[in-house]
């Protein structure tokens, strides 16, 4: 697991830390660098096997190296560390090249195991897009990223023909099952029916097309409704099914960066989504999200209180500009959680735009 990030002349950090802990949820307006730790830990992935940084690659492109120096850098190199719960210690340094798209080591230096941390050997590893496939007829397989690579797609655009290839595999997260099954399908089954109560899914892969399909039925009672396309459903439930597919997946060990797994979900859903992150968190699975979703916090929450998860396996971090400073700077602020999933601290701006607007109602 990933104990430690450093990251140093990229894009909004000039400097930046964060102890990192099993669920990390990275919040805050927007433009403060949320996505830019994110990013940093894409670039060390897809860069990974070269003698440099790419920014342009199959998980992310930034662009060249004008768009990832930060504009607060006093010198020219972009550099990350990062440390493991296994003492494993990893510093890279690259050199500034404004018009590459490759950027070429200028030092780089480490210790311990070669595989101490899943974002850089071949353990298991997935990365969820804030664009996810939306909804279709058919969507698209692979045997490669299904069977190979065990990934669901950075869009989610395999989720439907990795349930389909896996639908009877028991799931290992003790923690995340909720129901009598443990197979992969009736556990998503069962997390559907928390977000949207009846709610069952039906996954098929065809091999002689290479294509997988996907519907979806309503139970209520004894009467149930034909199967529907995702087309005629509500946008949310495939937007959201790479994110229960791939957390339910997941294996201790792994390591999921997901952006914006709130989309498209109504409160109670995004609240569900918070408890089942916590559930897979708190059995070694390391989540590293991006969320402006106060209800997939306060999910997380009402799990630590519930004792899901403990305290200390969770790390929220608030990202803010310093309204003070004359400069683009981003600060970093994290409160932490107690054991009734308390803050110790209400930085400005954390989620408190109900507050102020029934204030300006009440007036």
């Amino acid at each position: 697991m990933i104990t430690r990030l450093t990251i140093e002349n990229f894009k909004a950090f000039q400097y930046a830390e964060l102890n990192l802990t099993e669920l990390n949820l990275l919040t805050g307006v927007n433009g403060v660098g949320k996505s830019s730790v994110l990013q940093a830990l894409l670039l060390l992935r897809q860069s990974r096997r070269m003698d440099g940084l790419s920014l342009r690659g199959e998980l992310i492109d930034i662009g060249v190296g004008s768009d990832a120096l930060s504009i607060n850098a006093d010198t020219e190199f972009i550099s990350f560390e990062i440390s493991s719960s296994g003492g494993g210690h990893w510093s890279y340094k690259y050199s500034y090249e404004p018009s590459s798209d490759f950027l070429p080591y200028w030092e780089q230096d480490w210790k311990g195991d070669v595989d101490f941390t899943s974002l850089l050997n071949d353990g298991h590893f997935q990365y969820l897009n804030a664009e996810r496939k939306s909804p279709t007829v058919v969507y698209p397989a692979s045997e490669y990223q299904v069977r190979q690579l065990r990934s669901v797609g950075k869009y989610g655009e395999y989720a439907v023909h990795f349930l389909a290839q896996y639908q009877r595999e028991p799931i290992v997260l003790k923690s995340a099952q909720i129901a009598e099954s443990n197979t992969l399908l009736d556990q998503v089954d069962a997390w559907f029916q928390r977000i949207s109560a009846g709610t069952r899914l039906t996954t098929t892969y065809r091999s002689d097309l290479n294509v997988a399909t996907l519907t979806y039925r309503f139970e209520a009672g004894e009467n149930v409704t034909p199967d529907f396309t995702p087309v005629n459903v509500g946008f949310g439930f495939t937007y959201v099914l790479p994110i229960i597919v791939a957390v339910l997946a997941a294996r201790p060990g792994d390591l999921l960066l997901i952006e914006n797994p709130e989309s498209h979900l109504h409160p109670q859903g995004q609240a569900q989504l918070g408890s089942l992150l916590a559930c897979a968190a708190a059995d070694g699975v390391q989540l590293i999200v991006e969320t402006h979703s106060d209800h997939l916090i306060n999910g997380v929450r009402v799990a630590v209180k519930e004792k899901q998860i403990k305290p200390e396996q969770v790390s929220v971090y608030f990202f803010e500009r310093d309204p003070d400073s004359e400069e683009h700077v981003t600060e970093i602020v994290q409160p932490t959680i107690d054991a009734n999933g308390r803050l110790s601290q209400q930085p400005r701006g954390f989620f408190d735009e109900y507050t102020r607007q029934l204030d300006r109602l009440l007036q």
